[in-house]
C-alpha cells in the first residue's frame, strides 16, 4: 500500500489543492491551515469544495463526494470549516486547551447554519484572578501572549466574533499597548472583534479610569488622550462603566458626551450596561436606560444561574430578573441592545466554594432562545473555565447558533454537551439536570448551601445582599438555636429526602483516554456539588441544635468528615492553569515582587481547592467566632478602591 498525507483538500475547479498551500491573511485561510492540522493530529482527512455565494444567507454544509461547504463570505466559510469539522469528525472544542474527538454526533445529509446574534461573544471578568487576567495585562508573563492567541483560536473555532476583558489600571499603558497591539492583530484575523470593558471613573476592583482622580492635566485632555491610545491597540469597542460603582446610580455628568464624541472620531463603538440591581434598589441615585444617549449601545446584565423567566431569584435585591427583560424589550426600540449573562460567579457563589450549578445550562438555554430577536448580541460574562464550567461556555458558544439538520432544526437543549461528549441518550443526562436544578434553584436551597460574604457580616440588614442566603444571619441561629426549630425544620426535611435520592452520575467508559478525563472532571464537580449540600445541612443542623449538646458534637463530627473527603475530591480536579490556584499572586518578571494586577492577591482556584469557606464555616460553628474578620480572605479596603 501506498503511502498518504492525512490532510485537507480544497477543490478548485479541477484542482486539488492542500490547505497549507493557502497563504494565513484572513479568517478563511487562518482556518483552513487550523482544519488541517487539526484533521493531522487526530489521523484524518478530507476532501471538501468551497463556494463563496454573497446570495447565501446562511451557511450549508452538503455532504456528498467531495464535502461541499456554501457561505455568503470567507468569514462564514471559516465558520462553516470548523461546523463540518464538529458535525462530520465530532471534533469538539470544548476548552482553548482541549480539543477531543467524539462520535456523538446528529447524522446528516445537508446541514445549515445562521448565527441567532449579529455579535456572538466572551467577557472574561478579569477584575477577578482568572486564568487569563495576568497574561492580558502583563507582556512578561511566561507565554503569555500564545495563552490568549490559544483563546482567541477557541473563539473562532466555536464560531465567536466578539471578546472583551475588564481593563485594570495597573497595568502599564507604555509597554502593554505594542504587546496588545499584536493580540488585536491576530484576532481581527481570525475574524474576532476586540473591545476593552474599563470606567470612567469607577474605584472597585482596580477598575481602569478614562477619568483619573488624580492627575494634573484637564480631564477632557485625559480622556481623549487615553482614548487615542487604547485606539491605537486596534479595538472596534468600548464596554464603559459610567457610574462610580454598582449600587450608584447616575453619575457621570456632561462626561459622557465627550466620550461618545471622541470615541466616534476613532471609530469605537461605546457599550455600556444596566446592572441587575433594581432601579429603585440604588444605594445613591437613581438610575435608567432611558437617560442614556441613543446612540450608545446598552448591554442588559443578569447574574448567576438564574434565567429571565425564573420566578424567584433573591440576589442583589432583585425578586426575580423581570425588570431586565422589560428593559431588552423595551430598549431594543430606542438602541441596540445586547444580553449580558454569566456562566459563572465567583467570590463564594459557586465555582469558589465549589459547586458545579447544572442550572447555568437550563436557564442560559431559555434565555437565548427568550432573547433572540430582542438582542442583537450575546456576550457571555465569565469567570473561570475549570471544576467543570468550561462545559457551560462552550455550551453557550454552541447554542448562539440554530442548526437545521435535513431541514428539521434542533433547539438547544441542556444536556446537549454531555451527550456529545460522553455519549448516552438525552433523557438520562436531562434527569440528573432536573432533579440539581428544581432542588437548588426551584426550591431555593442556593440559599442555604451559599456561604456568608463580608458584606453580610458586616450589616446583614443594612447592606445589600448580593448573593442568595439564608433567611437569618446564622449567628442569631446559634446563639437562639431553639427559637427558630420551626422555622427551618420542614426546609431541613425536604432537604435529608433530597439527599436521600441525590442521583449518581452515570459511569461511563469513553475509550479515549480525553474525553476519559473530562468523564472522571465532571463526575468530580458531581459529587463535590453533593458533598456541599450534605455539608452545609449538617452545619445548619449543628446551628440547630444545643450548645454544647452530644448531637452538636455529631453533627461536628459528621462535618469534619465530610471536609476531609471532599480535600480529596478536590485534589483530583485537573488545574489547567497552575498560576490560578496559587496562595500568592504576584507579577512575573519583575524584582522586587509586585502584588498581582486584580484587587486580590491570590489565584481564583485558591478558595475552591483549600476548601477556605467550608474549614472557615466549620470553625465558625465550633468556636463559636462570627467576626467579619475571622479567617478572612478578602482585603475589602483593596477591593473597593480605598487604597
Amino acid at each position: 500500500m501506498g503511502s498518504f498525507f492525512l490532510q485537507l483538500w480544497v477543490q478548485v475547479g479541477a484542482l486539488l489543492q492542500p490547505a497549507q498551500a493557502w497563504p494565513a491573511v484572513d479568517p478563511l485561510t487562518y482556518a483552513l491551515q487550523d482544519a488541517d492540522s487539526l484533521l493531522r493530529a487526530f489521523g484524518l482527512q478530507d476532501t471538501l469544495t468551497l463556494l463563496i455565494d454573497p446570495s447565501q444567507e446562511a451557511i450549508h454544509l452538503k455532504r456528498s463526494q467531495p464535502t461541499t461547504l456554501l457561505a455568503p463570505d470567507s468569514l462564514s466559510a471559516a465558520h462553516a470549516l470548523y461546523l463540518l469539522l464538529e458535525e462530520k469528525h465530532g471534533l469538539a472544542f470544548v476548552h482553548p486547551q482541549l480539543t477531543v474527538r467524539t462520535p456523538h454526533v446528529r447524522p446528516w445529509v445537508s446541514l445549515r447554519a445562521v448565527p441567532r446574534f449579529s455579535w456572538r461573544g466572551f467577557h472574561l471578568h478579569t477584575q477577578h484572578p482568572i486564568e487569563l487576567t495576568e497574561p492580558l495585562h502583563d507582556p512578561d508573563f511566561p507565554q503569555g501572549e500564545q495563552l490568549v492567541k490559544a483563546y482567541l483560536t477557541w473563539l473562532a473555532r466555536n464560531r465567536q466574533n466578539y471578546f472583551e476583558f475588564c481593563l485594570l489600571r495597573t497595568v502599564d499603558l507604555r509597554r502593554w499597548v505594542p504587546y496588545f497591539r499584536r493580540i488585536v492583530s491576530y484576532a481581527k484575523a481570525r475574524g474576532v472583534a476586540v473591545g476593552l470593558d474599563l470606567s470612567l471613573r469607577m474605584q472597585q476592583q482596580r477598575a481602569f479610569q478614562l477619568l483619573p482622580r488624580y492627575s494634573l492635566r484637564s480631564k477632557r485632555y485625559r480622556l481623549r488622550s487615553r482614548l487615542c491610545q487604547l485606539a491605537s491597540t486596534g479595538i472596534s469597542h468600548l464596554n464603559v462603566e459610567l457610574t462610580a460603582a454598582e449600587f450608584v446610580g447616575k453619575d457621570w455628568g456632561p462626561w459622557i458626551d465627550s466620550l461618545l464624541a471622541y470615541a466616534r472620531e476613532l471609530g469605537l463603538t461605546v457599550l455600556s450596561r444596566q446592572h441587575v440591581v433594581p432601579p429603585e434598589a440604588y444605594a445613591a441615585g437613581t438610575f435608567s436606560p432611558a437617560q442614556l444617549p441613543p446612540s450608545l449601545t446598552l448591554c442588559v446584565h443578569s447574574v448567576m444561574c438564574y434565567s429571565l423567566q425564573d420566578t424567584l431569584a433573591p440576589v442583589y435585591r432583585c425578586r426575580n430578573f423581570s425588570h431586565l427583560y422589560e428593559t431588552l424589550r423595551t430598549e431594543k426600540k430606542r438602541r441596540p441592545v445586547w444580553y449580558y449573562p454569566e456562566t459563572a460567579y465567583w467570590v463564594t457563589f459557586d465555582n469558589s466554594v465549589p459547586v458545579w450549578l447544572l442550572s447555568y445550562l437550563r436557564s442560559r438555554a431559555e434565555d437565548m432562545l427568550l432573547v433572540e430577536g430582542l438582542a442583537e448580541g450575546h456576550l457571555t460574562f465569565s469567570s473561570g473555565w475549570d471544576v467543570g464550567y468550561w462545559l457551560f461556555d462552550w455550551s453557550v458558544a454552541r447554542w448562539s447558533w440554530r442548526y437545521q439538520y435535513d431541514g428539521k432544526e434542533a433547539h438547544p437543549h441542556p444536556a446537549e454537551g454531555l451527550v456529545r461528549l460522553l455519549g448516552g441518550d438525552t433523557a438520562s443526562w436531562a434527569t440528573l439536570l432536573r432533579f440539581q436544578d428544581s432542588l437548588l434553584v426551584g426550591r431555593n436551597l442556593l440559599s442555604y448551601i451559599t456561604p456568608t460574604t463580608p458584606i453580610d457580616e458586616i450589616s446583614w440588614n443594612h447592606l445589600p445582599a448580593f448573593q442568595p442566603r439564608l433567611p437569618v444571619p446564622p449567628w442569631k441561629i446559634y446563639r437562639r438555636p431553639h427559637r427558630y426549630q420551626s422555622l427551618f425544620r420542614p426546609v431541613l426535611d425536604g432537604w435529608a429526602a433530597a439527599l436521600r435520592t441525590w442521583p449518581t452520575w452515570p459511569k461511563v467508559h469513553p475509550p479515549d483516554s480525553a474525553r476519559a478525563r473530562i468523564a472522571q472532571e465532571l463526575a468530580l464537580a458531581w459529587e463535590i456539588t453533593r458533598l456541599r449540600v450534605l455539608f452545609r445541612y449538617h452545619w445548619l443542623e449543628g446551628l440547630l441544635s444545643q450548645r454544647k449538646s452530644p448531637q452538636e458534637a455529631a453533627h461536628l463530627d459528621t462535618l469534619a468528615h465530610l471536609l476531609k473527603q471532599a480535600d480529596i475530591l478536590v485534589r483530583s480536579l485537573p488545574i489547567r492553569y497552575p498560576w490560578s490556584a496559587a496562595p500568592r499572586l504576584c507579577r512575573s518578571g519583575r524584582r522586587p515582587c509586585r502584588h498581582p494586577h486584580p484587587s486580590y492577591r491570590f489565584g481564583y482556584l485558591q478558595p475552591a481547592l483549600s476548601l477556605h469557606f467550608w474549614r472557615r464555616e466549620l470553625s465558625q460553628l465550633k468556636e463559636g467566632r462570627w467576626s467579619p474578620l475571622y479567617q478572612n480572605m478578602w482585603d475589602i479596603p483593596r477591593i473597593t478602591g480605598l487604597w
